[in-house]
């Protein structure tokens, strides 16, 4: 799993934050549909800055919630074969 960010095309001063998931060489990237403050993100890091505590709360929280919905998925099709 690997974080990045885009350009908000709306506010400069803002960055889209991303998760790249890659499984069996297949790459999928996902939009958490979360914008940090381009102080607040460290690009070289590919995460939040020290002082970003709200930052690792949002982004744990919707990795939660793409777990969850893959392990659903994953279960459904293990349910029809």
């Amino acid at each position: 799993m690997l974080f990045f960010t885009k350009k908000s095309r709306s506010n400069p001063n803002e960055l889209s934050i991303y998760v790249r998931i890659t499984v069996k060489g297949k790459r999928a990237e996902i939009s958490l549909k979360r914008c940090v403050n381009s102080t607040q993100w460290d690009s070289t890091k590919n995460k939040g800055r020290e002082n970003t505590d709200k930052i690792r709360v949002v982004i744990s929280e919707d990795i939660n919630n793409l777990l969850k919905r893959f392990e659903q998925k994953r279960s459904k099709a293990i349910g029809n074969c």
